[in-house]
């Protein structure tokens, strides 16, 4: 048996652990390098996916060859395109151009393009919520009316998106779609039916759109942090105590003579922002924030502010929008095209109600307290996404029909349907639109506050 001396079993002892902490060290540095490598790999897949979301987003390729006009997504959602101007990726028109075709001939889409800007923080797209995901839409919309294809032509539409991207052959500075999306997916394009494809595409363009965000930067985004007041409702604070807890800071630093204004967030922009935030008195009271909150100046909800019943009054004749007959719960088949549809003269069965024709009534999280089906559809008629309030010097025409080109007529609109709403003339209006309580001397203020949510857009923004 061998024996150590005491000094040599020390020394053997300090051996064993100097290498075992050498094999981990070694061993942590591989996990580290193996870490940051798939990291970085990570990183590049994703970028090459963004990369190719974007070609995808502007070829306009995959629109009908039997249309006059071709389409593609940037052709609606511009950035700095048009030499007439920035967008926040919308167009100029109050509703956008499709492709004419012999059975439908109609040259306007149903509604005007919103901005995509934030559009991946909506838990549904669409003005009328039509879509779940981006992923959806995309999907709808490559194979939809915006591309110029009709009802029944979603297998041709298909067969269409696989056939350029399968024959592509790239061009100047950009490879040939196989090789993008290898590079992305790492999948052979040819291997692919067109169910795949358009998945893939739908994945691309989807993901290309989630990097389309608002800086929130603008004078508005400027002022709150230099005067240290909070920037959204805490969670499960409601819209209206968020707002006069934010009107009761701003009280306490005038009392103080502290609050800090500048030239871009002004005494008149501060006065603004007390009527979008006042949610009750009899006067001076925009009651915005219930449905317009920060930080992106939107609920996401759905609401009927009475445009819709504009749009066909204004067609037919007032209060013609009042004996239109909707179908109940038990008898609607929803989307109904009659009435999700631009109204006209001489078709009087023609209306556009919006989420009614898609919110399920099986999970609708709008459902109150007891209501019934029919109830809750019912209160759903000519209700409409709520827009983002930022970024608005680069959306206009404004309403989900574009219909005006200002903010003084956004506001002088909203006056008008406000006391309409207290009359009970809206059909089904929102019980918020009834509580706006404002001026012609509101206005200028409420305008010079909305034009603090713009950033200065640029390309690559």
């Amino acid at each position: 048996m061998l024996f150590l001396r005491r000094d040599e079993f020390l020394m053997l002892k300090r051996s064993i652990a100097t290498l075992f902490a050498a094999l981990v060290i070694a061993g942590l540095a591989g996990a580290f390098a193996r870490s940051t490598s798939g990291r970085q790999q990570r990183k590049e897949t994703h970028a090459a996916v963004i990369q190719l979301g974007d070609r995808l987003f502007r070829d306009d390729r995959f629109s009908t060859p039997s249309g006059d006009l071709p389409a593609n997504c940037a052709h609606c959602h511009l950035l700095d395109e048009d030499p007439q101007g920035l967008r926040a990726y919308t167009d100029f028109f109050n509703r956008s151009w499709v492709s004419f075709r012999p059975q439908d001939p109609r040259r306007l889409e149903l509604r005007n393009s919103p901005t995509i800007l934030d559009a991946a923080q909506s838990p549904r797209l669409h003005y009328d919520g039509e879509f779940a995901s981006l992923e959806e839409l995309v999907k709808g919309t490559f194979c939809g009316r915006p591309m110029g294809w009709l009802p029944g032509e979603q297998a041709q539409a298909m067969d269409r998106v696989r056939s350029v991207v399968a024959n592509d052959q790239g061009e100047e500075a950009v490879s040939a779609y196989s090789q993008q999306f290898k590079t992305a997916f790492d999948v052979e394009l040819s291997t692919l039916n067109r169910e795949q494809v358009l998945d893939l595409i739908a994945r691309a363009v989807a993901d290309y759109v989630r990097t389309l965000n608002s800086r929130q930067d603008a004078p508005y985004d400027r002022f709150i942090a230099a005067n240290g007041l909070e920037r959204k409702p805490a969670a499960g604070e409601s819209n209206a105590a968020f707002a006069s807890k934010l009107i009761a800071q701003i009280a306490s630093l005038e009392s103080k003579s502290t609050l800090k204004l500048s030239q871009e967030f002004d005494a008149t922009s501060l006065a603004g922002l007390k009527v979008f935030l006042r949610t009750n008195g009899t006067n001076g009271v925009g009651n915005c924030i219930s449905c317009h909150a920060p930080p992106l100046f939107t609920d996401f909800s759905f609401h009927n502010i009475g445009i819709s019943q504009r749009e066909y009054d204004g067609i037919h004749g007032e209060g013609k929008f009042a004996d239109l007959p909707i179908p109940n719960a038990a008898t609607a088949r929803r989307p109904f095209a009659q009435l999700r549809e631009i109204p006209a003269i001489g078709k009087p069965n023609l209306a556009d109600l919006g989420f009614w024709n898609f919110v399920d009534l099986k999970t609708a999280t709008l459902r109150r307290a007891k209501e019934t089906d029919d109830q809750l559809l019912r209160r759903m008629i000519a209700t409409f996404k709520t827009p983002t309030l930022r970024n608005l010097k680069y959306s206009y025409p404004y309403f989900h029909d574009g219909s005006v080109t200002t903010l003084d007529e956004v506001m002088n609109e909203m006056m008008r349907l406000g006391k309409m709403a207290r009359a009970g003339r809206v059909r089904e209006g929102d019980e918020e639109l009834g509580r706006i309580l404002i001026t012609e001397a509101e206005i200028a203020p409420l305008v010079a506050f909305l034009n603090t949510l713009n950033e200065e857009l640029k390309k690559g923004h």
